[in-house]
């Protein structure tokens, strides 16, 4: 009987501990999904100024200044969602907007590639947000997963259209 007490009594410290270790783990998910997010937002504004400064392209324009346009609202939302929580932003790395360029490509579809890549990373995370036990970042993510696929999805078409902009004339006669 007294072992059976023992037993039971470990198993309940064992729950409690655990239980605030999962709420734990959650805060720093919280937290790190937060600071991601946030840093994924800015990074792509600037690589949205880099590209109205670069581009030529009237749809890579279009899709830049389309960025700009909405980053202000999803910052602010984002620093809301931190100050909520108590998370301190740390902008010292979120500015940082580059574009690598791969033998063969130009600045325009190096930027669209990078920002699809990007996006699907940024909707991939806020899926797994959309499961968190912190209720302002479930709800966060679901309130602005729809916009990030349509924009990933946007992103997309801009990477065919400019895949299809700059594949050689010959190999669009081919295809005939």
């Amino acid at each position: 009987m007294k072992r059976v007490k023992l037993v039971l009594a470990g198993i309940f410290w064992l729950l409690v501990s655990w239980s605030g270790q999962a709420a734990l783990a959650d805060e720093l998910i919280a937290a790190d999904f937060i600071q991601f997010a946030s840093a994924k937002s800015r990074s792509e504004a600037a690589a949205a100024e880099l590209a109205l400064k670069t581009t030529e392209s009237a749809q890579v324009r279009a899709y830049a200044q389309g960025i700009l346009d909405k980053q202000p609202v999803v910052q602010a939302q984002l620093e809301s969602l931190a100050q909520q929580e108590g998370i301190v932003l740390d902008e010292r790395q979120q500015r940082n907007a580059y574009v690598f360029i791969r033998k063969g490509e130009t600045f325009d579809t190096a930027y669209a590639h990078k920002r699809a890549a990007e996006l699907k990373r940024l909707v991939r995370i806020t899926r797994k947000a959309m499961f968190s036990e912190n209720l302002q970042v479930r709800a966060y993510a679901e309130q602005t997963l729809p916009a990030l696929m349509q924009r990933w999805y946007h992103t997309q078409q801009l990477v065919i259209a400019l895949n299809n902009s700059t594949q050689p004339a010959d190999t669009m006669v081919a295809s005939r």
